[in-house]
């Protein structure tokens, strides 16, 4: 007997593993190359806008920029939920919808609405639909308890130190003033008052995709050089992309394996089925067609292994890709590389047959009164 069995099994896992792996890569090529996300739905970063207001002229050239396809303001605060400290947004829109990657549910669009990062929702054991109690701080210095319903999971970009990849809270301009400031006749105050203590106000624009965005942010760019920033790509990402090594570090030992099992079956092949190479060729095969049946035997092991190894390893590349996103917090889109997968389905024949050259030259070369001598 011949060990087909764990052949097999080590060819399944080898393209399994590659085939994952590829998944993986592409998956994490995509993400770092879409902005959009990793919560950066936005081009441009309008900060330290005076009393947190905008400058009027620069309002009015956004809003008339035919470029411009979305304009959020807001501003960042500090909050406590469930008793543990939490950076925050409250923003709103004043030109499309706002400018943040939602992962999950839908961005807060009313009072007593809130959306997390992902980091944030996991340490607060909170999901969609859930309720959190979230403390504020009035302009009169007592904190302020108001219970919040979970609607959405956000990709946050880089605020201010304040929010980051997966962690955060957003609210509406209007939820959070609701909850600071509850209906009374000092309410008007009371909001005047919030706005004045407020830090750092903004504006995140958005522009079209192509040439016309690229010169619509050039001339922002210019004109506002003191207060217009880009969007800066979050550490956490950075870092994720360099510990992406590992999983290529696994999938190319696994495919190590495979493919010592492959030459491990066809040697034994050869030398455990001596005689009924041998009885091949006292009945007329010659050199080049015992060879080529010992091709056939790495070529079908391979097609195999192809057939099996592929659909798992895109299954298991995307289910890994897909927690490793939902972990880190950005909206979890898998990409699955056609072209790559053909190649490598040639590619694991092509080798397959070349590991195999060796034992299939070993048995041609053979003579037949060797191979049938009774040992």
């Amino acid at each position: 007997s011949v060990p087909v069995g764990t052949a097999l099994a080590g060819m399944v896992l080898a393209v399994m593993a590659l085939c994952g792996t590829g998944v993986f890569g592409a998956s994490l090529s995509h993400l770092t190359s879409t902005p959009k996300l990793y919560g950066h739905a936005f081009q441009l970063n309008f900060t330290d806008l005076p009393n947190g207001q905008p400058d009027p002229a620069l309002l009015e050239s956004l809003e008339h920029d035919s470029a411009i396809t979305g304009i959020t303001k807001g501003f960042v605060t500090e909050v406590s939920i469930n008793n543990r400290s939490v950076g925050g947004v409250a923003v709103a829109a004043l030109r499309g919808g706002p400018v943040f990657s939602t992962v999950k549910g839908r961005f807060p669009s009313g009072d007593g609405q809130i959306a997390l990062g992902g980091a944030t929702m996991r340490q607060l054991g909170a999901h969609l639909g859930s309720v959190v109690h979230v403390t504020v701080t009035p302009p009169s210095g007592s904190g302020r308890t108001v219970p919040f319903q979970v609607v959405s999971q956000v990709a946050f970009p880089v605020l201010s130190g304040v929010v980051g990849l997966g962690t955060g809270v957003a609210f509406t301009i209007a939820g959070y003033e609701d909850a600071v400031c509850p209906p009374s006749p000092k309410q008007a105050a009371c909001q005047r008052a919030t706005a004045e203590v407020t830090g750092g106000s903004g504006l995140l624009v958005s522009v079209v995709p192509g040439a016309a965005g690229r010169a619509a942010i050039n001339h922002y760019l210019d004109m506002y050089p003191s207060i217009t920033s880009l969007g800066t790509t979050p550490t956490a990402l950075v870092n994720f992309g360099e510990a992406v090594n590992f999983p290529l570090i696994f999938g190319a030992m696994l495919a190590l394996f495979g493919a010592a099992t492959l030459v491990h079956l066809l040697v034994v092949s050869v030398s455990r089925r001596r005689r009924e190479i041998g009885l091949l060729k006292a009945l007329g095969f010659v050199n080049g067609q015992v060879a080529s049946a010992v091709a056939w035997q790495a070529t079908t092991l391979a097609l195999v292994g192809t057939v099996v190894g592929v659909p798992l390893g895109i299954v298991a590349g995307r289910a890994v890709w897909m927690a490793f996103a939902t972990n880190l917090g950005v909206v979890p889109v898998s990409v699955v590389p056609v072209w790559t997968v053909v190649g490598l389905v040639a590619g694991v024949i092509v080798v397959a047959n070349i590991l195999g050259l060796a034992p299939a030259l070993t048995a041609a070369r053979t003579n037949a009164v060797q191979l049938l001598r009774t040992t």
